[in-house]
């Protein structure tokens, strides 16, 4: 989803966090779908912004807990489905005390679900939960279609990409060196050009990484370690999750559990363990 030419990442978090929740607000309060029947206006402009913003910090949790999940251990569906069912056992509460918060919407049970809903407290949430399940997995996968489908910014191997034959005195470094700086353009290419191609720094988001630049955010899809590689003169991988451009590291600090970068917005990024030695190889050793 684009919002002024950037990329909806953890910015949903701050405004893009907003936009998503308020455009979806007033797309379904407008719509006036069935659930909501017997509010008026303002009452259901509230009851869709409770319900969407539950839902969107329902996923994140669900996106969270899916990068912490033994991915090589399990099929990737089977991880999504786990995630997908998580995030809908935590909001089928929020739901079921938005619902309960606007009497208007009780009605007369017409299914099994529904008698269920009158049965008490506990039986309310388990209702909402059966009913909101389906329409959240459904949503979960197909935000995850690039994921499911592979599709992943990834260096191209000799097959797609064989070196150039018309040169023969070119040795095996100067064609790799050859093949990082085309890719590095298009790396390059693939930012909006409104962001302009100041990088501060670069962070793994799942299956997309979150570029921060001076003048915004944009997500897109990407292996994080594929693309420090390519930019690897431009700066260093300080963690598994997190990719730093050198001439934005306005602080580094080591020091007993604690390691960060200080960023130039501000930002604290974490230094793994097994990054220490490098960070202090490459920026000096570490202060307060």
């Amino acid at each position: 989803m684009l919002v002024s030419d950037t990329v909806l990442g953890r910015a949903p978090l701050k405004s893009g966090f907003a936009l998503t929740a308020l455009g979806l607000t007033i797309l379904f309060t407008l719509m006036e779908p069935e659930s909501s029947d017997g509010l008026d206006f303002f009452q259901r402009l509230l009851f869709w912004f409770l319900q969407i913003t539950a839902a969107l910090l329902g996923l994140m949790f669900a996106s969270y807990v899916t990068t912490k999940m033994p991915q090589k251990h399990f099929p990737l569906y089977f991880l999504l489905l786990v995630s997908g069912l998580l995030g809908a056992v935590l909001v089928s509460p929020i739901f079921a005390s938005i619902d309960y918060w606007f009497p208007g919407l009780e009605d007369e049970p017409d299914s099994r679900i529904d008698m269920l809903d009158q049965q008490g407290p506990i039986y309310r949430v388990i209702s909402e939960f059966l009913e909101v399940t389906p329409g959240i997995i459904t949503i979960w996968f197909l935000i995850n279609i690039p994921l499911l489908l592979n599709v992943t910014y990834k260096l191209p191997t000799e097959k797609n990409n064989p070196p150039p034959q018309n040169n023969p005195r070119q040795t095996e470094n100067e064609l790799e060196i050859e093949k990082l700086k085309k890719l590095r353009t298009e790396f390059y290419d693939r930012l909006p050009v409104a962001l302009g191609l100041d990088i501060i720094s670069i962070s793994s988001e799942l299956h997309y990484v979150n570029v921060k630049m001076t003048k915004g955010n944009t997500l897109i899809l990407g292996a994080l370690n594929q693309i420090a590689e390519v930019l690897d003169d431009e700066g260093v991988l300080i963690h598994r999750s997190h990719w730093v451009h050198k001439n934005h590291v306005f602080r580094v600090h080591i020091s007993g559990n604690k390691a960060w970068c200080e960023m130039s917005n501000g930002a604290r990024l974490p230094i793994s363990r097994s990054k220490r030695k490098l960070v202090k190889s490459y920026f000096g050793r570490g202060n307060s």
